[in-house]
C-alpha cells in the first residue's frame, strides 16, 4: 500500500505539473494573440519590425511548449488509465477488508463485554484476588484487541475514501487531458 500511495503522490504531482505547463501555454496565447493584434495597429515601421520578431520569437516558444506537453498529455493518460486500474481492484480489496475488519471489531467487542460482565461479577463477590486479577487480566486484553481493530477499520474506511476521491480526481483529468488535446489541435 504504500509503495502505491508514493505513485499517487508522483501522478498527482505530474498532474499538477502538466497543468502548470497548460496555464504557461494558455496564458503565452493570450500574449501572442494581443501582441499580433497591437501589430495590426502600429504605424512605426522600427516598432512593427521589432514586434513582429517578438511574435515570432514568442510563437516559436508555444510551439516548443505544444511539442513538449504532447508526450507529457500521452504518459499521463497511460499513467492515469493504469492507476484507474488498480483503484478498481484496490477499491474492492478495501470493502473486502472493511467487511473482515468489521466482523472482527463486533467479535472484539462482544468479548470485551464479556469480559466486562465477568470482571464486574467477580469484583462484587468476595472471591481470591487470583481470580479477579485474571478477569482483569482478560478484560485488558479484550480491550487492546477491541482497541485494535477499531482502529484498523477506521484506518481502512479512510483508505477506501482516499482511493474513491483519487478515482474521481483521475476521472477528471482524464477529461481535462481530452480536452486538452482538442485545444492543442486547434492552436
Amino acid at each position: 500500500m504504500n509503495t502505491h500511495n508514493v505513485e499517487e503522490k508522483r501522478l498527482k504531482r505530474d498532474i499538477h505539473d502538466k497543468n502548470e505547463l497548460r496555464r504557461e501555454l494558455a496564458f503565452s496565447l493570450n500574449q501572442l494573440h494581443s501582441w499580433q493584434e497591437k501589430l495590426s495597429t502600429i504605424s512605426n515601421i522600427r516598432k512593427e519590425k521589432k514586434l513582429n520578431r517578438t511574435v515570432v520569437r514568442y510563437a516559436s516558444y508555444i510551439h516548443e511548449l505544444k511539442l513538449f506537453l504532447t508526450p507529457v498529455l500521452d504518459e499521463l493518460e497511460n499513467r492515469i488509465k493504469t492507476e484507474m486500474d488498480f483503484s478498481e481492484e484496490e477499491i474492492k480489496t478495501f470493502r473486502d477488508e472493511i467487511k473482515v475488519e468489521a466482523e472482527e471489531a463486533v467479535q472484539a467487542r462482544i468479548a470485551f463485554e464479556n469480559a466486562q460482565k465477568i470482571l464486574e461479577t467477580t469484583e462484587g463477590k468476595k472471591t481470591e484476588p487470583e481470580e479477579l486479577a485474571t478477569a482483569r487480566q482478560a478484560y485488558s486484553k479484550a480491550f487492546k484487541a477491541f482497541r485494535l481493530e477499531k482502529t484498523e477499520l477506521d484506518n481502512v474506511k479512510k483508505e477506501l475514501e482516499s482511493e474513491l476521491h483519487d478515482r474521481e480526481i483521475f476521472k477528471l483529468e482524464l477529461k481535462r487531458v481530452m480536452i486538452e488535446r482538442h485545444f492543442m489541435a486547434e492552436v
